[in-house]
């Protein structure tokens, strides 16, 4: 496994144990995208990776990990910030 792809894995896991962490509350599909990603986008950057996000009109939280030179998916998943619930779409 190369650098880059072990880290890409690294940085998926950490998203997904984050937005576990944060699941649950009383916290509304937007209030839950934006602490996730403000809480997270530092470190991503450090690593040079990029985080997007968006609400569905159900209210599934979908996080987009990106190389952010290559602008190529590392990794998706969706949240349902409720339940905690976390499909795991895609990881490099």
């Amino acid at each position: 496994m190369n650098a880059l792809r072990s880290t890409c894995h690294e940085m998926a896991e950490e998203l997904r144990d984050v937005a576990g962490w944060w699941a649950g509350g009383d916290l509304s599909a937007e209030q839950y995208r934006a602490a996730v990603v403000q809480f997270e986008s530092r470190k991503l950057a450090r690593h040079r990776f990029t985080l997007q996000s968006a609400v569905s009109a159900g209210g599934i939280v979908h996080f987009s990990l990106r190389h952010l030179d290559s602008g190529e998916l590392c990794a998706s998943l969706n949240v349902d910030p409720k339940t905690g619930e976390i499909e795991l779409q895609h990881t490099s």
